[in-house]
């Protein structure tokens, strides 16, 4: 029980380290690193607005919530960088 994973909820906030396909990598508050698979009907947001993972800008803030029974598995990414947000407008 002395996993870094199990000691975080199955929600967390943290920072991204990267977001690739459907690979997202962040850090939680307690400072542990996270590997999540991005599940492939995750709500991914930016700023409140849709928005992908390619989207998501390293080093800003997310709320990460995964399975509760799979903590690998990404199925809600809310971020509230604002170049992210404008990014993913500009596909609309």
């Amino acid at each position: 029980m002395n996993d870094a994973k199990e000691q975080c909820s199955n929600t967390h906030e943290g920072k991204v380290v990267s977001a690739t396909g459907n690979k997202l990598v962040s850090t939680c508050s307690k400072g542990h690193e996270h590997t999540h698979t991005v599940a492939a009907d995750a709500k991914v947001t930016c700023g409140g607005k849709v928005c992908t993972t390619a989207d998501l800008k390293v080093g800003s803030d997310v709320c990460v919530t995964t399975k509760k029974d799979d903590k690998n598995v990404a199925i809600a990414i809310e971020s509230t960088d604002k170049t992210a947000t404008a990014k993913a407008a500009t596909r609309v």
